[in-house]
C-alpha cells in the first residue's frame, strides 16, 4: 500500500483526515463504510466499538479514534500544526482535547442520548450535552484570533470547522458569537475543505 485510506461516511468524523490529508497535500483513498458494514465482526477487529473514522496508513497500520488519527497526522505531516515545544503547540492540543471531550463528544451524547442513559433520564442528557458545548464554543469564540491557534491555520482549525458543521441550529449557534461565524467563513474558503466537500458533492 503506497497511500492512505479514510475509512468513514462523507458527513461524519471522518471529514476530519480527510481535511488534514487534503491540507498536507498527501495522497488518500476514501473508503465508505456504511452503518450496517460497520456492525459486521471484520470491521470490529479494526475498530472495537463499530465506530468511523479508522485510517489506514500506508504501512498496513490501522489507527481509530479521531483524535488519534489527527495525533498521527500532525506528527507525520508537520506542517499541519506549530513547531513542536511552543506554547502554540500546547494549546492546539489543549483545544484538540477541549473540542473532542466537549463538542464533538457533546453532539453524539445529544443526538444519541438513548446510548448514555435510560429512557426516561435521555432527554435530560441531551439537554446538559447542549449546555457543555455552548460554554465550549463561548470560549473559543472568545479566543478565535481569527483562528484558534492566532493568526495561523493548524490542524486543530479543521476539527472545530468539521464539527460546526454538525450543530442542528447552525444560524442560532453563531448568532451571538461573531469571531465563531466569522471563523467559519474563512474556512469554508478553505482550498482542502472545498476539495473533500466537493469530492463528497456536499
Amino acid at each position: 500500500m503506497s497511500k492512505y485510506v479514510v475509512m468513514g461516511r462523507p458527513r461524519a468524523g471522518s471529514l476530519i483526515a480527510e481535511f488534514l490529508l487534503a491540507a498536507a497535500n498527501a495522497e488518500y483513498e476514501f473508503k465508505n463504510i456504511s452503518i450496517d458494514e460497520a456492525q459486521q465482526e471484520d470491521f470490529k477487529q479494526t475498530s472495537p466499538f463499530s465506530k468511523i473514522p479508522v485510517l489506514v496508513c500506508p504501512d498496513g497500520q490501522t489507527i481509530f479514534e479521531t483524535v488519534a488519527i489527527v495525533i498521527h497526522l500532525v506528527e507525520k505531516f508537520p506542517q499541519l500544526a506549530p513547531h513542536s515545544s511552543t506554547s502554540e503547540r500546547n494549546f492546539l492540543w489543549q483545544y484538540l482535547a477541549m473540542i473532542q471531550t466537549s463538542v464533538y463528544a457533546g453532539y453524539h451524547r445529544q443526538f444519541y442520548s438513548y446510548r448514555y442513559a435510560p429512557k426516561d433520564a435521555a432527554k435530560e442528557v441531551g439537554i446538559l450535552a447542549a449546555q457543555e458545548r455552548e460554554v465550549a464554543y463561548t470560549f473559543i469564540n472568545d479566543n478565535l484570533k481569527p483562528y484558534v491557534l492566532g493568526k495561523n491555520k493548524s490542524a486543530v482549525d479543521y476539527y472545530l470547522y468539521m464539527v460546526t458543521r454538525w450543530d442542528p441550529n447552525i444560524d442560532q449557534l453563531l448568532s451571538n458569537k461573531r469571531n465563531l461565524e466569522s471563523f467559519v467563513a474563512l474556512m469554508k474558503e478553505d482550498y482542502a475543505v472545498k476539495k473533500v466537500l466537493l469530492s463528497h458533492k456536499l
